[in-house]
C-alpha cells in the first residue's frame, strides 16, 4: 500500500518542535509528502477538546498518525481507529520524525495493541 500522496497527522508544539499529546499540543501539523511540506495548524484541542482536532485531522486528509506512547488516549484512539493508520515511534520531535520518516512509515499499523487492550494508563487529565 504505497500511497504516493500520504498526509501524515502529528501533534507537536514548543521551541524544540518535541512530539506531544493529542490533547495538549499546540500544533497540528500536516506531512504533505506529494508536496514535500509540513503544513501547520493551531490544534483546536486545548481549547475545545479533543474531538475538534480529530474532526480537523480528518477534514485535512490524513490518512495517517504519527504516535508515541502518550499522543493518544483510549477515547481518541477509538475515534480515531478505522479511518486512519497509526505509525509509532519513539523519536522525540518533528525534524527526527521527518529526517526517518520512511522508517517510521514501514511501522504503520491498523491498531495499536497498548489502547487495543486498554494497557494504557488513561492518562485523562
Amino acid at each position: 500500500m504505497r500511497c504516493k500522496d500520504l498526509r501524515i497527522a502529528i501533534f507537536y508544539g514548543g521551541q524544540d518542535f518535541a512530539l506531544q499529546p493529542l490533547s495538549r499540543a499546540e500544533v497540528l501539523g500536516i506531512i504533505d509528502e506529494e508536496q514535500k511540506v509540513v503544513e501547520q495548524y493551531e490544534n483546536p484541542a486545548p481549547e475545545m477538546g479533543s474531538q475538534a482536532a480529530i474532526e480537523g485531522l480528518i477534514e485535512l486528509g490524513a490518512k495517517a498518525v504519527i504516535v508515541r506512547d502518550d499522543t493518544l488516549s483510549q477515547s481518541e484512539y477509538k475515534a480515531l481507529k478505522g479511518q486512519v493508520k497509526f505509525m509509532p515511534t519513539q523519536l522525540g520531535n518533528l525534524y527526527d520524525v521527518l529526517e526517518h520518516l520512511e522508517e517510521v512509515k514501514q511501522g504503520a499499523k491498523d491498531q495499536l495493541e497498548g489502547l487495543e487492550q486498554g494497557e494504557s494508563a488513561q492518562q485523562e487529565s
